[in-house]
């Protein structure tokens, strides 16, 4: 999964999962206005084919050979003979009714049980795997090796045309598909930790299979199903066009379109009517059949019903955003957004204290100013980075520093471009040497991504493709942008590789992610965010998970490669050792706003922010030995519910009554500093 999907995971379902889990299903498919339209015609025809018998009688059946192909749209018969009448006088209307339920009893039968035999018997195989699963897959096998069309059309050919026969032969053949669904996703799903644990605690197979392999599988095999339906329900159309089908007097839409195919001239609505009612039903069914895949599945539910919010447009931010001043954007202390509680203040005071901070610094490489990002939710836009302002000069190293959940990663991705659909910039701008970069289209965006721009991802082994070659992505780069052959591109790789410090590059350029190392995997990650030499690089906590002899040796290989390329790096990370020995200046964000800005040196001895003096007091040291560690009490405000005033009150020590009044803004506190704080003056002359 890309690193930004989960980011915007990670904060929509804390924000959304108790209410996604409490609506009804007909609330949500309301929410769907396409989905809701498909599921009233399916309903419809669900409905025409139950009752339909009791309100057309014998209707479908009756012959009037005094007047044949009576035209449609008239009323004048009847409101059975509105879509016209065939060549034996039979109301078109009627036998559409009829049909319907002929076409149905079917298709739904067909799918079930080949939906139930083969899902059931592809998570049984999928499971033991071994023999069972083997066996399972080479009769699954001799099953496929028989087109479903030819087999039915074979078997009804040498038996008697029946219903029963049509709905025998389809589920027999289609449950290769299910099986084979079923089993892939449960062979992946049984070498989980998860399932071991399962296995550990002594859980019997099936109930491992019904309580952790069904949830999960059972969202692709409906969305399979309902297309499935479709694919059956065009099959016995078929079937019954060639003859071989449902027989007469019974009626089918597909034997309705071979009865009117010869009259397509002279009484063109005999064919074309039911043709639409196959048409739109299996559209219909299609359409259904996405929106249960996104409502069933656990891991993507908490996107429904989100509310679309209107297009941010490249000349909105300019209302809601100031210009970057070149002292206040160098500094890092740029403008912050005026709280809603603060009706004295303004967007335009709130800048003019932040420049006056560090009027003496210069513009950066990449400037950020006010920027506001929102992840629309079932409830309605959830603000989860608010207003932040920081640069990052040419050669110098910026770390955005802060609990997890404080917005870091998330304005990463919003400069970068990768947010995900539910979430959007709502306000601010990136300056990327004088260009908006939030303001670009897709094409601008895509020239810039690796020259101007790039991004190192914490899971190197989710964010290379695993099954292409280390120096075919690793060329990627090159081919793109500098239109270079396929072997010249291969030679930069290789290059690159040695740069970054792998062994033996030439060889292994062949290898794939799996056989790399973790910390190999983070050399190629890095070699490849670095291929055009860009003159931003946002290393999103590129040292997770790594030992800290790996650390250092990729810190390293960051400082170097800043060093020799004169490019910005921004460093993201919650590791105040990493700070301290890496960065140059540091901006410290709390509940999706920057709270302290200025050099690391600055900051770390003098903290002007409560948040920034907790942070540092909870790192263990030499002095702590033999006494408790110091703690921020509480945790990080949900994104929903943020304090009114100054976010940090509910656990700050100082706080007094006017920080549930007032939003502090980031105003400077000395040379080169900035705090957001009511008494960021106090704690820079304590």
């Amino acid at each position: 999964m890309p690193q930004t999907d989960m980011s915007v995971k990670a904060t929509s379902q804390k924000v959304t999962s108790e209410k996604v889990t409490r609506r009804r299903w007909p609330a949500l498919l309301l929410q769907d206005r396409l989905a809701f339209a498909a599921a009233l015609v399916l309903v419809a025809v669900a409905v025409c084919a139950v009752l339909g018998p009791l309100l057309i009688g014998d209707l479908a059946t009756r012959q009037n050979l005094r007047d044949p192909g009576r035209p449609p749209f008239s009323l004048d018969h009847g409101w059975a003979f509105v879509l016209g009448s065939d060549s034996l006088g039979r109301p078109v209307a009627a036998r559409l009714i009829a049909a319907a339920g002929t076409t149905l009893s079917v298709a739904v039968p067909a799918v079930l049980c080949s939906l139930a035999v083969g899902s059931v018997w592809g998570m049984w195989a999928g499971y033991h795997g071994g023999w069972r699963e083997n066996v399972s897959l080479r009769i699954a096998d001799v099953i496929l090796s028989f087109p479903s069309l030819l087999l039915a059309v074979v078997v009804l050919y040498v038996f008697s045309p029946s219903a029963v026969g049509i709905v025998l032969v389809l589920a027999i053949a289609r449950i290769p598909v299910y099986l084979r669904t079923a089993r892939a996703e449960s062979a992946e799903l049984r070498s989980r930790l998860f399932m071991d644990a399962a296995r550990t605690f002594g859980t019997s197979s099936w109930a491992s299979i019904r309580r952790h392999v069904a949830p999960t599988v059972l969202p692709t095999l409906l969305t399979v199903a309902a297309l499935d339906f479709c694919f059956v329900m065009l099959t016995e159309s078929s079937l019954s066009f060639l003859g071989i089908g449902i027989q007469p007097p019974d009626v089918s839409w597909g034997l309705m379109v071979a009865q009117g195919r010869q009259e397509l001239q002279s009484a063109w609505w005999i064919a074309v009517f039911p043709g639409l009612a196959i048409v739109v039903t299996t559209v219909s069914a299609t359409i259904l059949a996405a929106w249960a895949r996104l409502s069933t599945d656990p891991g993507q539910r908490w996107r429904q019903g989100l509310r679309r919010a209107p297009r941010r447009s490249p000349g909105a931010t300019a209302q809601t955003a100031v210009e970057p001043n070149p002292g206040s954007a160098g500094s890092g202390a740029g403008r912050a957004l005026p709280s809603p509680a603060v009706s004295s203040s303004s967007p335009s005071s709130s800048a003019s204290s932040a420049s006056s901070a560090s009027s003496s610094s210069p513009t950066g490489t990449l400037v950020v100013d006010g920027l506001s990002v929102d992840v629309r939710t079932p409830a309605g836009p959830v603000a989860v980075v608010r207003g932040v302002s920081f640069a990052v000069r040419s050669g110098e190293t910026l770390a955005l520093l802060g609990e997890s959940g404080c917005g870091k990663s998330m304005t990463a991705h919003a400069v970068a471009g990768l947010l995900d659909p539910a979430a959007e910039v709502g306000a601010g701008r990136a300056w990327l040497d004088g260009e908006d970069v939030l303001a670009l289209g897709p094409r601008a965006r895509r020239r810039l991504a690796g020259p101007g721009l790039s991004i190192v991802f914490q899971d190197a082994l989710s964010a290379l493709n695993p099954v292409l070659t280390v120096g075919t992505q690793l060329a990627e780069p090159f081919r793109i942008h500098e239109r270079m052959s396929r072997r010249a591109a291969r030679a930069k790789a290789v290059e690159l590789m040695e740069r970054v410090g792998i062994p033996e590059a030439r060889s292994r350029a062949g290898a794939y992610p799996h056989q790399f190392s973790g910390g190999m995997r983070q050399r190629l990650l890095i070699a490849m965010a670095v291929a055009l030499r860009p003159k931003v690089l946002l290393a999103d906590e590129p040292t997770t998970a790594l030992d800290v002899t790996v650390q250092a040796q990729i810190m390293d290989l960051l400082a170097e490669l800043r060093s020799e390329q004169r490019m910005a790096l921004v460093l993201i990370t919650h590791d105040l050792g990493l700070v301290a020995e890496h960065a140059d200046r540091v901006a410290v964000m709390y509940a999706g706003t920057v709270v302290e800005t200025g050099t690391v040196a600055d900051v770390f001895s003098r903290p002007h922010h409560p948040y920034t003096r907790g942070l540092l007091g909870s790192v263990p040291a030499e002095q702590h030995k033999g006494s408790r560690l110091d703690s921020i009490p509480g945790s990080p405000p949900d994104p929903r519910s943020v304090p009114t005033g100054c976010a940090f009150r509910t656990r700050c020590p100082l706080a007094r009554e006017v920080c549930a009044t007032h939003r502090p803004p980031l105003a400077g506190t000395g040379t080169d500093r900035a705090a957001a704080c009511h008494f960021g003056k106090e704690l820079a002359d304590a």
